[in-house]
């Protein structure tokens, strides 16, 4: 949600981000219905004020009282009619504004697709083999590991069933991620639902937008989280923070679960694109000025990762035309696949800043001078398992169809340090 007064004052600042987003203008009939809704509020407030006068008078004087009711009668419908008018002026209002994207940072590159993207470093040296790599979905059935057979038997497409080593390895790298965020950098574990309601992800800015996207329960209205920083971030919904308590710092573990709605015909087999995919995330609380400061941190918490893994990756911006809706500034993490011979994103970094705070109404009090403001929230993929499975079985892949674990993770697949064909089946 977007601050009015913000929007009264740089009408031309606020167009000009949404024309960067290859959106069109709408500053002028934002502040046209927002202007029209307070004509309705004053109005409405001086006709209360000659009906509080006029009630006043019933006990002042005794003639001409029929026509003092007939005036309070005619008033009371007056306001009656204000009220409807402003509220559905108001809903008119808010209607508009959910659906407007957050206002880009001015360190946003230009551009109209991940084309225009700006490439800020690229680590690790891609390995070199002596035998054609293969993808990821080729290795994986040869080992046993995947079967869509029986997925798209139990649930339909873009779904997998992991088996074996595979599914130890995943078990391995969740452990493996969970203990890095919050062991070497100080997040707070969290258990958290993966069905939320409308005003969860309306918070998040995943409603009313993107509704095609999520898939929605018969029961009590209920949504499966497309991702779990949905809520993580709803976790300090409708409160107030202490000052002091900030940065608040939340990683979970979570099935997530997208229509790909708009991904027809893309990845529609393999690990990359699937309905139901198993995440950790970082959620960061800030206070405004520290946001910028807070998201290099998160960047360094999902490095430091990818380079224990040893696993080739770039750092990439998003131009205006490609950043997500409630994002302010975002960076993408994207690691070398040799199979697919191309980068993949594995994880986003956004700065939302008061956006979603000020859509869930969270707000941050300094009790020390009574002064309560909006604070910037922050997420990032920490990371999507399922991509960063495919990264391993590509990158750590022999001649022989046999994968390597990383030594970092051994300790967490009981000293498993190599994948290779058992024939186990389910």
């Amino acid at each position: 949600m977007h601050d009015i007064k913000f929007i009264k004052k740089n009408p031309s600042t606020f167009d000009l981000s949404l024309k960067k987003r290859n959106l069109k203008p709408c500053s002028e009939i934002i502040i046209k219905i927002h202007n029209k809704y307070l004509d309705y509020l004053n109005e409405k407030q001086n006709y209360l004020e000659k009906k509080n006068s006029l009630s006043k008078l019933f006990s002042q004087q005794t003639e001409d009282l029929d026509k003092i009711k007939e005036q309070v009668h005619n008033l009371k419908i007056k306001i009656d009619e204000l009220n409807k008018l402003s509220e559905e002026k108001l809903n008119e209002f808010n209607k508009i504004m959910l659906e407007i994207p957050n206002l880009i940072s001015e360190k946003v590159p230009d551009g109209n697709s991940q084309e225009d993207n700006n490439i800020i470093k690229e680590v690790g040296k891609k390995k070199k083999y002596n035998f054609q790599p293969k993808n990821h979905l080729d290795l994986a059935e040869n080992l046993n590991l995947l079967d869509y057979g029986q997925a798209i038997k139990i649930s339909g497409s873009r779904f997998s069933i992991i088996k074996s080593d595979l599914a130890k390895l995943h078990r391995g790298l969740v452990n493996f991620l969970l203990d890095h965020n919050s062991i070497k950098f100080d997040y707070k574990e969290c258990i958290v639902p993966e069905l939320v309601n409308y005003k969860s992800l309306e918070g998040t800015g995943q409603l009313p937008k993107f509704e095609d996207d999520l898939f929605k329960t018969n029961f009590n209205d209920l949504y499966l989280i497309p991702t779990s920083e949905v809520p993580l971030t709803n976790l300090n919904r409708d409160s107030i923070i202490n000052k002091k308590d900030l940065p608040i710092k939340y990683t979970t573990y979570t099935n997530c679960f997208r229509a790909e709605a708009g991904a027809s015909g893309k990845d529609t087999k393999g690990l990359m694109r699937e309905h139901q995919f198993g995440k950790v995330e970082l959620v960061i609380i800030s206070e405004p000025n520290e946001s910028e400061n807070e998201l290099s941190k998160m960047t360094t918490c999902v490095e430091k990762i990818l380079q224990d893994l040893s696993l080739p990756y770039r750092m990439v911006e998003l131009c205006s035309g490609d950043i997500g809706f409630s994002s302010s500034y975002t960076v993408d993490f994207e690691i070398w696949m040799p199979g697919q011979n191309t980068f993949r994103e594995v994880s986003s970094c956004s700065n939302c800043k008061d956006f979603q705070s000020r859509r869930m109404k969270m707000r941050v009090k300094n009790f020390d001078s009574g002064e309560i403001y909006f604070p910037h929230t922050l997420n990032g993929s920490s990371l999507a398992v399922g991509r960063l499975l495919i990264a391993i079985l590509e990158n750590y892949q022999n001649e022989d169809g046999t994968i390597e674990i990383p030594s970092v993770l051994h300790k967490y697949t009981n000293g498993l340090n190599i994948i290779s064909n058992d024939d186990q089946k389910i």
